[in-house]
């Protein structure tokens, strides 16, 4: 169906749909401007009484006043403030800890350092005083020669190994190389003998140390033949393996007070944990502290001026709060000016909504009636095709 200039009335409805709908996002981008700013305002607004609210159990606090006493936040503010100080020094106490902890570590490796190269020097001289003792004074008939007896056969059976070995090797090295089959046998040869040569030399030098430090054990030079280059190196053997034992005891102490530490940072999970846990209820303590100063400072700037908190509360503001006060009172009828503004768009919301539901509506039902309006026509064109359809039977019937 259409009116008198051809134009469907479902069409008619679409402006006034393009209407609603433009109003009602108007509406809500209005609404969500004026919540943006009473959510603006809220934050200053707490952070305002909140100000107030801590000038005034901080004054509070100070003054001892018995009515104070017995102002219940006053307590609380007491609890809270004792348990964020106490966290602090319990932080401050860890990162002590941690601090002493990397001292030690570095203290450890430091004296760990010392003490191997105590070791290898020691070691060093326990092979240099072995090699004298062997070499130079086992010809003796005393105690040196009865010293060194035990090992005099294996050092000069080793000394010799190494000779030979040695003697095979420069041998080898100037043996004509030949062709190529030759000097890969030369290599292969070659790489033998200085495996040989150097498990003898390795073997020759720790039989070595074993005489010196065998040797060191028994006592001061006093004990054998005047010998001037075994009683330095003995001298200074017994003087490097007293720095090396002194090293190692304080090694020992260290590494026990750095056990203890983290021992005592293992109950907690480690100390970074632990500093992490502290921090987490300094965070909750502060939270609470917020809302408790909040519910302190809207006492004084919001609530009845004749209510007994307002009372309380009164004494303890201070000539630089009453700006605090004045700003919050502000911000609160504000916000007060927010909600209103919120609620009326939002009526109008519902407004345009509901007109637009109608429309919809409206729209749905002229569309059923062009619906209904084309069934008929429909049916009366049938309805014709069926007279005609009948008039040409009974035509045809009267011809048979």
């Amino acid at each position: 169906m259409t009116d008198s200039l051809g134009i469907s009335p479902f069409l008619l409805f679409k402006p006034l749909e393009l209407m609603y709908n433009f109003r009602m996002d108007d509406r809500k981008r209005q609404i969500g401007e004026a919540e943006q700013r009473k959510k603006d305002q809220g934050a200053l607004l707490d952070a305002l009484l909140a100000r107030v609210g801590e000038s005034v159990l901080e004054r509070m606090a100070e003054g001892g006043d018995g009515d104070a006493a017995s102002f219940v936040e006053l307590a609380a503010y007491a609890r809270l403030q004792g348990d964020v100080a106490g966290y602090r020094d319990s932080i401050r106490a860890a990162e002590e800890q941690m601090r002493r902890f990397k001292e030690f570590e570095e203290d450890v490796e430091a004296k760990e350092r010392a003490e191997a190269l105590h070791s290898r020097e020691l070691a060093g001289m326990h092979a240099r005083l072995g090699k004298i003792l062997l070499e130079e004074t086992c010809d003796d008939d005393g105690a040196y020669g009865e010293f060194c007896a035990p090992y005099r056969v294996q050092a000069e059976e080793l000394v010799t190994k190494v000779r030979s070995l040695e003697d095979r090797l420069l041998g080898l090295e100037h043996r004509e190389k030949g062709n190529v089959f030759t000097w890969i046998g030369k290599s292969a040869q070659g790489l033998v003998l200085r495996s040989f040569l150097g498990k003898a030399q390795e073997s020759l030098e720790q039989l070595r140390r074993s005489v010196g430090e065998r040797f060191t054990r028994r006592g001061t030079g006093s004990l054998f033949p005047e010998n001037a280059a075994v009683d330095a190196l003995l001298g200074e053997a017994e003087r490097k393996g007293e720095e090396r034992r002194a090293v190692a005891r304080e090694l020992v102490e260290l590494r026990e007070e750095k056990r203890k530490i983290s021992d005592a940072f293992s109950a907690d999970g480690g100390p970074a944990k632990h500093v992490q846990s502290l921090n987490n209820q300094i965070a909750q303590a502060q939270a609470e502290l917020r809302t408790l100063y909040r519910g302190v400072g809207e006492a004084a700037a919001l609530g009845s001026p004749d209510s007994d908190r307002a009372r309380s509360v009164g004494p303890f503001l201070g000539p630089n709060d009453a700006e605090d006060l004045d700003g919050a009172r502000r911000i609160s009828r504000a916000i007060e000016d927010c909600d209103a503004v919120v609620e009326k768009l939002r009526a109008s919301l519902a407004v345009d909504e509901e007109k637009a539901k109608i429309d919809r509506c409206r729209r749905m039902i002229q569309e059923r009636k062009d619906k209904i309006a084309q069934a008929e026509k429909n049916i009366l064109e049938l309805e014709a095709a069926i007279r005609d359809s009948e008039e040409s039977v009974e035509k045809l019937r009267k011809l048979l």
